[in-house]
């Protein structure tokens, strides 16, 4: 019988997780003013070319999409961002809005990752042209396959729910004849059924921004390597109804030209929570 199960993300993969991250450029109107950190925003990053109001700022103690946790520079020489190249966005972005310095704006320290993910936004054409440079670094909560609402300043709703951080744990269902993660349609869930969840557990490292693509078949063989471990890590001696016991999903090639270079982790939420007994 297979231990273990191999998980392929396609181009529509990480709808929820990864394939956002490479939602990097918001175009804002000219008159806006400049980005500031802990401001809160009602509109969702709309993708490289969308266009959305994301510089309009909204209150922190009414539901909000998103929420800056920094305002960083962009370098010397950094084109306008609508004319940088997908290696471009992902460099600056990968050097500025890390999953750690979001997590230290939450003030969130769980042994595993959250539905909280950072997403960057640059100026516009007018914008950069009148001297503006600077990235903004805003978190995003998933839910479903889109956002969730933050229901007040990110850092206390964290405060509010630090006796049990898992409230903020990411599952999805297992689906189809094997009952596994899917790489295309990767819905974000409250962790609250057992025996048909999967929980995300890690999200490893598998390359670096200036690394040309390396196939699937590479890709496939590191996720392996890298998330198998977790059957051990999280046994709780209970695996899924087929007896893997672990999952994985992968970048494809749209996602890794985004600045994707993390795989994702998955084992069977009901081990997981036996193991945490």
């Amino acid at each position: 019988m297979r231990r273990f199960a191999r998980t392929v993300a396609t181009a529509a993969c990480w709808a929820t997780l990864a394939a956002a991250l490479t939602t990097t450029i918001g175009i804002q109107p000219a008159n806006a003013a400049e980005p500031k950190t802990g401001d809160c925003h009602v509109n969702a990053p709309l993708g490289p070319k969308g266009g959305s109001n994301l510089q309009s700022t909204a209150l922190c103690e009414a539901p909000h999409l998103s929420e800056t946790f920094l305002v960083g520079t962009l370098p010397s020489g950094f084109p306008d961002p609508a004319n940088a190249s997908a290696k471009e966005i992902a460099a600056v972005k990968a050097s500025n809005c890390t999953v750690e310095r979001m997590t230290a704006y939450l003030g969130l320290n769980t042994p595993i990752p959250s539905r909280f993910r950072p997403v960057a936004l640059f100026p516009n054409s007018v914008e950069y042209a009148a001297g503006e440079r600077w990235i903004r670094c805003d978190l995003v909560y998933s839910s479903g396959l889109s956002l969730g609402e933050i229901p007040k300043p990110a850092a206390a709703w964290v405060t509010d729910n630090v006796a049990d951080l898992s409230v903020f744990n990411y599952c999805t269902p297992g689906v189809g004849y094997s009952k596994m993660p899917s790489p295309t349609k990767t819905l974000a869930e409250d962790c609250t059924s057992p025996t048909k969840q999967w929980v995300l557990v890690a999200q490893p490292v598998v390359g670096t921004i200036g690394q040309k693509y390396p196939g699937s078949r590479s890709l496939d063989s590191k996720a392996a390597s890298k998330c198998k471990a977790f059957k051990n890590t999280y046994s709780g001696g209970i695996k899924d109804p087929y007896e893997r016991g672990w999952s994985y999903i992968y970048p494809m090639a749209k996602g890794w030209a985004g600045g994707l270079r993390t795989v994702s982790c998955w084992v069977p939420l009901k081990q997981y929570l036996n193991s945490k007994e």
